[in-house]
């Protein structure tokens, strides 16, 4: 009786129990996950390894009220596998009879699923009809049915045996049910043609031959378009029996079932059996490898009868099996953990890879990257699981194929020191953690993202999401302490969050190692997290005091927070003069860089005008030899005395900054300000025509300038001056500006000018 199903179908396991913890560091976060990738997929199925009672009890368990619904579709498969395999022995009744009874409560556990997911949506119909629209019925559905539907085939096999004639019929009765029930499920195909082929083969167990005959060459006609596909194969070949004949050629056996003929499953049944004797007196394998050597040039090879092979691949390994003699010596060495071997073996063997339909090596493909990772080539070893992912493959192998690719770019140095690197583990880690968010590895994922985002909202929220911190020896809290620190810096360029964010930075500190808050830079953070939130401020004073006397050579970053804090006390004690006393103090000639641009934003914060032009006047004479500063501060004096109604000193002090620097547009903007407010009209105007001229007019200091000259004309003793700048301005209406509208109206107003055509 031909199997309803083939094993090129079958799934294989995945034995992630097995997977150790992500570490930070390299040497110990690659050691840890190497461990998962020694439990590789299994290359057969996962019944040949344990009885399929003890399997289908495994299945049972894992079926949980909370398991995701593609398990349940999962078990379905698996569970049919297990089915399809024990068909083909001379198991007892017994186990086909407890085989039987776990489908049934597979199949309750699905519909105690289903009902679930129905109670989850209430009595809403929307919520329903999106479940049934959804993924999860697809799963649900597909289980429902095929649990049944393999229960049939079990009923089937017993309705063939002697020892249940007394039951026989009854035995019909109930798979003509799960067949019919298949039959009718028309989004399932696999299901339809496989509950047809069962009503055709219970129509000739119960001698209806034309009922039988009519079935077949219904399922024939349906299958015309693909003549390989096993269920059409099956009929051909029971056809052909039916009406006395041999088996077509290259058809697959009615009893064999797996796609070879005839010839090949004797030689694959003698290979096998010379084997098993090989393995108990060491006598026959020589004469395996001659059968499956002609199985192999008759290109009838089987994913079966590789499974076949390499179950023996101890007594085999020394034999030639022609195009497959490598891949046995990979798989050979592979399991004997000699990973460059093996590396080369499989290489050898895909360079010259057999092209028989139905094979499948996929899976060969994924643990020839495993053995390039445990050769330490960890580009190969990516390169190959990716070159995976982008054929398409089966989704166990996708999901295995999609974690080595990630722990492979994790494990390689230059992926945490390359721009290319860093991206190339990024897009690992987030396609890991895609496919397997609760992979217990996938916190890792999650850190290697917060390390590489650039938004802080997001890294924070990939660290919020990491299950268990204790395996990373303090890397989230180090992570989650450097991002505050980084958006701390951003924060202090604005002024706004800053003590929610020491407080969150103080939180962060509490969880660092011991070690982590020994470093000075980490230490500095920490006092400019205190400087915003500390009530004894005082005291942040001294611990800086003392920090800066304890450390010799402090580095520039760790210099500039402690500054920062020790300013943002003297902000917070509401005593910014203390700024202007230790500049005072300050012996040195020249000021350095890395400190003016500390003083500069909180001075201009300051509100006491005085105090501003103090510490700039101060701070003059020793910026020479900065530029950039200088000007800032001494552009910051010349507005200040301007504000302070100091005008002649605001003059004095821009004509002293247009002869230092007479290329400063900025200087020639406070030049004109100053010469406008002391009267010096002319040359306010002069001023202000160097920079208009220069800029154009989509600027707004070309509009300031403007309006600034039509006002200084208009209320010269020669206003018509003014008219041709009131034309030109026309010209460039409207403006960016409502403040530069409402002033041009009111400047327009004052003038006699003739008003334009058209304006």
């Amino acid at each position: 009786m031909p199997r309803p199903g083939s094993r090129l179908s079958r799934r294989f396991g995945w034995r992630s129990s097995c997977a150790d913890a992500l570490r930070v560091h390299r040497s110990a976060f690659i050691a840890s996950l190497l461990v998962a990738l020694l439990c590789p997929l299994s290359l057969y199925p996962a019944y040949a390894a344990q009885d399929p009672i003890s399997l289908g009890q495994s299945l049972l368990t894992s079926l949980t009220p909370d398991a995701p619904t593609a398990d349940y579709a999962r078990a379905s498969r698996e569970f049919g596998n297990a089915v399809d395999g024990v068909r083909q022995t001379d198991v007892s009744d017994a186990v086909l009879e407890r085989l039987r009874e776990i489908s049934n409560q597979l199949r309750a556990r699905t519909h105690e699923r289903l009902s679930a997911a129905e109670a989850e949506a209430g009595d809403s119909e929307g919520d329903l009809e999106q479940i049934y629209k959804s993924a999860t019925w697809d799963d649900l559905s597909f289980a429902l049915s095929a649990f049944p539907y393999w229960r049939a085939w079990i009923d089937l096999t017993l309705a063939e045996r002697p020892s249940q004639i007394g039951k026989r019929a009854r035995r019909l009765w109930q798979a003509k049910r799960g067949f019919r029930a298949a039959s009718m499920q028309i989004y399932q195909p696999s299901l339809v043609y496989g509950g047809w082929l069962g009503l055709g083969y219970i129509a000739k167990a119960e001698k209806q031959s034309s009922r039988a005959t009519q079935i077949f060459t219904a399922l024939k006609k349906a299958l015309a378009a693909d003549p390989a596909h096993p269920v059409y194969k099956m009929v051909e070949a029971e056809m052909a029996i039916m009406r006395g004949e041999a088996p077509p050629p290259n058809l697959a056996a009615a009893q064999a079932g797996s796609g070879a003929n005839i010839e090949t499953e004797m030689l694959r049944a003698e290979a096998v059996a010379l084997l098993q004797q090989h393995r108990t007196k060491e006598v026959g394998a020589r004469e395996a490898a001659e059968r499956l050597r002609k199985i192999i040039d008759s290109n009838q090879m089987t994913m079966a009868i590789l499974g076949d092979i390499l179950s023996f691949q101890v007594e085999i390994a020394r034999e030639s099996l022609s195009t497959y003699t490598d891949l046995v010596l990979a798989e050979f060495n592979f399991n004997n953990q000699q990973w460059y071997t093996a590396v080369q073996k499989y290489r050898a063997f895909f360079r010259e890879e057999p092209v028989t339909p139905g094979m499948n090596f996929d899976r060969f493909k994924y643990r020839l990257a495993v053995a390039m990772l445990k050769s330490d080539l960890n580009d190969d070893a990516a390169r190959e699981a990716e070159k995976l992912l982008r054929n398409g493959v089966e989704p166990v192998v996708q999901k295995a194929a999609t974690k080595l690719a990630y722990i492979a770019r994790a494990g390689h140095a230059d992926n945490q020191a390359t721009n290319a690197g860093k991206a190339a583990l990024g897009t690992a880690a987030k396609r890991f953690l895609a496919q397997s968010p609760s992979d217990p590895d996938a916190d890792g994922a999650r850190l290697i993202l917060a390390q590489q985002s650039n938004d802080p909202g997001a890294a924070l929220r990939y660290l919020d999401s990491v299950k268990s911190t204790a395996k990373f020896a303090g890397g989230v809290e180090m992570t989650r302490f450097y991002l505050i620190a980084k958006d701390f810096a951003r924060a202090t360029q604005t002024g706004t969050g800053l003590e929610s964010l020491a407080r969150e930075g103080l939180s962060a500190w509490e969880g660092l190692p011991a070690e982590e808050k020994k470093s000075p830079l980490n230490q500095a953070f920490f006092t400019q997290l205190r400087a915003v939130t500390e009530p004894r401020m005082l005291d942040v004073l001294k611990s800086i005091e003392i920090s800066e006397q304890k450390t010799a050579s402090l580095g520039p970053s760790v210099k500039r927070a402690y500054l920062w804090s020790r300013l943002k006390i003297y902000e917070r004690l509401g005593e910014p003069e203390r700024m202007l006393r230790d500049i005072e103090a300050d012996t040195t000639e020249k000021i350095e860089g890395w400190k003016l641009e500390q003083y500069y934003p909180f001075v201009r914060k300051l509100t006491n005008l005085d105090l501003r032009i103090r510490i700039a006047t101060t701070l003059e004479p020793r910026l020479k030899g900065q530029p950039e500063m200088e000007r800032r501060f001494r552009l910051m004096a010349i507005e200040d005395l301007l504000a302070a109604g100091q005008g002649d000193a605001g003059y004095d002090a821009a004509k002293r900054l247009i002869k230092d620097y007479p290329r400063a547009g900025d200087g020639y903007r406070m030049l004109a300000k100053a010469a406008q407010q002391t009267k010096r009209l002319v040359e306010a105007d002069n001023a202000w025509r160097i920079i208009t001229e220069k800029v154009p007019p989509k600027q707004d200091v070309w509009w300031e300038g403007m309006l600034s000259r039509i006002d200084i004309r208009l209320t010269s003793t020669r206003p018509e001056a003014a008219c041709e700048l009131i034309a030109t301005v026309d010209q460039r209406l409207p403006a960016p500006k409502d403040e530069f509208k409402t002033r041009f109206a009111s400047l327009r107003q004052r003038a006699t000018c003739p008003r334009q055509a058209g304006t």
